[in-house]
């Protein structure tokens, strides 16, 4: 990178590409889990999830930093939460589970395990980061309709870390104006058992080398238009 600091002003967009240019440069491809993870079952095309687990994805210095945006709103959450006298346990063993001989994973955001008495203890805590747009949509909505994949995402934390007593705090914090949404998430056992069989069923056509049903017949679904496999899947 060459670039004239000598000058009074340094243009923002010359700078950038600057930047950009070297980081994506140096990006490599980041190899698929060894593993299926809960996070990742919800999606509506049981092949999306084959491929998202399964193929080598390329992430851009921007993408990487998004992400790396939410984990770091996540502990500056999960510190307010501390700081306000609850007690939420991360990281640790119990916030984990494995099933399927190790082929189906989970990791949790985190679990209350006391605190004021706005919440019943233990409790799972559910944490994203989203755009105003999606913040909006899920405030206005519910996570049912908004956000299914998260929906299921907490239902099989519920059930595998055997916290279907209590509710789920989904927090959801909004990016653009730093505002928290708090959504509490009961047990649904019928939906838990359906995404545990979603899971299975994923887990062993996989193994066994066979590509699930696609979500449309469709290449012009707008499922299929938006979807980053679609000219691997309808090669």
């Amino acid at each position: 990178m060459s670039i004239d600091l000598n000058r009074a002003h340094v243009s923002g967009s010359e700078l950038n590409k600057e930047i950009e240019a070297i980081l994506n440069a140096s990006v490599s491809h980041e190899q698929p889990r060894p593993y299926l993870g809960a996070s990742a079952i919800g999606s509506e095309c049981a092949r999306k999830v084959q491929y998202d687990w399964q193929v080598a994805t390329t992430k851009e210095a921007r993408t990487k930093r998004i992400f790396a945006r939410g984990h770091a709103m996540e502990q500056v959450v999960a510190d307010a939460f501390n700081s306000a006298g609850f007690r939420l346990e991360r990281g640790t063993p119990a916030c984990e589970f494995s099933a399927l001989d190790g082929m189906f994973k989970g990791h949790c955001d985190g679990i209350f395990r006391a605190g004021p008495d706005v919440l019943q203890y233990p409790a799972l805590w559910e944490h994203k980061a989203l755009g105003s747009k999606g913040w909006k949509q899920l405030e206005k909505n519910g996570l049912a309709v908004a956000y299914p994949v998260y929906l299921a995402q907490c239902q099989l934390y519920m059930a595998y870390l055997e916290l279907t007593e209590h509710p789920t705090l989904f927090t959801a914090l909004n990016s653009d104006t730093c505002e928290l949404l708090h959504i509490l998430v009961p047990f649904d056992a019928e939906a838990a058992q359906a995404a545990s069989d979603r899971a299975v069923r994923i887990v062993e056509a996989t193994i066994a080398h066979e590509l699930l049903p696609r979500v449309s017949d469709n290449a012009d679904d707008w499922r299929c238009r938006f979807c980053g496999h679609k000219e691997r899947c309808w090669a």
